[in-house]
């Protein structure tokens, strides 16, 4: 048998190199045997995915080119109902093309999971009538991949990006009217009816006075009775009590509104985090804990009323968004809970994306797109997820909040990907609140509520 090029060395060696070189290459492959076995991935996805549908795709017939084109962000226009307006229109060169995507490069950087549209001339001999019935083509994109490299000139970078249907944009396009819509609703608080039905005095009082300081329209009850008939007649969107109230003939108060007026957004303030995994069951919305101040109240109810009108104004359209919701990103070392994703996407059909810290999550954010961010508070301590769960079941503690990172990853996430939703995992009310201003749309009391994830992916 010839010898290999790396037994010449050895052939040189006397028997003693050779016997120390036998115990150092017997340690060497030891090692990198631990060093593949407990080696993970930093990004695990579930289902896996399609191999066969990437390598077709690359595999299939592109027209290689080398034509000067442009590129715009697709925006809405203030002025018209869903339209279009092209922000400034940034040269490209057109490298290659298929039926499926293009390849492009730019001066700028574009963040993956933008919506373009590219416009480009074909001269008369690259118009391949099998692609394009007309050599003048506009089409929309979606930003999949970007890469940067140097050049001479500076720094380049190269886009590949997959062809998506006008409907899609379309699509975009009225989501962005929905927003706006919906701030300048949340503008108008004294269209917000709010209901406060309470037997205590002092907090009906404190209350009255926080929401009136608003500019809500503000209603008082102290009985089932005079609630009732308070909503019926005046439609009210959302109604304020405390636990002691709500409690009265095992909750009574809660039941009747749900089942008379099941749009209507309920606050309850609270004792214990039992108080909470009863009253979410009934079906109230978010709550309060002793002691809780203005501010962070306001930030509850204004969050609260967002989702609401969601609801109400866009109500189809809402739901069918939310169907077709399909690629969850869950930051979070729980076993636990990454079962239950799993268990979920069997049945919902959901691409799921788990990583354990916020820079895994950063690279999966601009490597694929994604719909839906859950994040577990519990990554910043040390702590079993059991001590975890009991440190945070006292909410009535002074407790700063214990996750700066966690908050400006957040922030980061929604300035860089704003259209992407936010699930935080926290018990705490500080903390909460905290999230609450950096963009969280969702919380879940439990690390892991079945309950409460089925109704963020409904």
């Amino acid at each position: 048998m010839a010898n290999e090029f790396w037994k010449e060395p050895l052939l040189k060696l006397s028997v003693d190199e050779l016997k120390k070189a036998q115990g150092f290459i017997a340690e060497l492959i030891q090692n990198l045997e631990i060093i593949q076995k407990t080696k993970e991935e930093s990004i695990v996805i579930f289902p896996p995915e399609n191999n066969i549908k990437g390598k077709e795709r690359r595999a299939e017939k592109r027209f290689d080119m080398d034509i000067k084109g442009a590129c715009s962000i697709v925006k809405r226009d203030e002025s018209e109902l869903l339209s279009e307006v092209l922000q400034e229109e940034i040269p490209i060169s057109i490298k290659d093309i298929s039926k499926h995507g293009v390849r492009f490069i730019l001066n700028k950087y574009i963040m993956p999971s933008s919506i373009l549209t590219i416009k480009f001339q074909l001269p008369p001999s690259s118009n391949d009538r099998q692609l394009y019935k007309n050599p003048q083509k506009k089409f929309y994109v979606e930003v999949r991949r970007v890469s940067e490299f140097s050049t001479p000139t500076g720094v380049k970078y190269s886009i590949g990006a997959l062809s998506i249907e006008n409907e899609r944009v379309l699509d975009l396009l009225k989501r962005e009217n929905d927003r706006t819509l919906i701030n300048n609703r949340l503008a108008l608080k004294g269209d917000v009816k709010i209901l406060i039905v309470t037997i205590k005095e002092t907090l009906s009082k404190f209350l009255e006075e926080t929401l009136h300081q608003q500019g809500y329209v503000v209603y008082k009850a102290n009985q089932k009775q005079q609630a009732i008939a308070i909503l019926r007649k005046n439609k009210c969107n959302i109604v304020v009590s405390d636990i002691e109230t709500a409690g009265i003939n095992e909750f009574e108060l809660i039941e009747d509104i749900k089942e008379e007026f099941p749009d209507v957004g309920l606050i309850v303030e609270i004792n214990t985090i039992e108080d909470w995994k009863t009253l979410s069951h009934l079906g109230v919305n978010d709550y309060l804990t002793k002691n809780f101040n203005d501010k962070e109240f306001n930030i509850i109810l204004e969050l609260l009323y967002k989702d609401l009108l969601y609801k109400s104004m866009f109500g189809s359209y809402f739901k069918a968004r939310q169907r077709d919701k399909q690629n969850i990103l869950i930051i979070s070392r729980d076993e636990e809970l990454r079962n239950i994703f799993c268990n979920v996407s069997r049945e919902k059909g959901l691409k799921l994306y788990f990583v354990n810290n916020t820079e895994y999550a950063i690279t999966a954010l601009k490597n694929h797109k994604i719909d839906v961010v859950y994040l577990d508070t519990g990554l910043w301590t040390n702590k079993s997820s059991q001590t975890l769960q009991i440190r945070i079941d006292s909410l009535n503690e002074d407790m700063e909040v214990i996750n700066p990172e966690g908050c400006q990853f957040l922030m980061n996430v929604k300035r860089d990907f704003p259209n992407i939703e936010a699930a935080v995992a926290s018990k705490n009310l500080k903390e909460r609140c905290e999230f609450l201003v950096c963009g969280a749309d969702h919380f879940i009391g439990e690390t892991v509520d079945m309950q409460k994830i089925l109704e963020i992916l409904e």
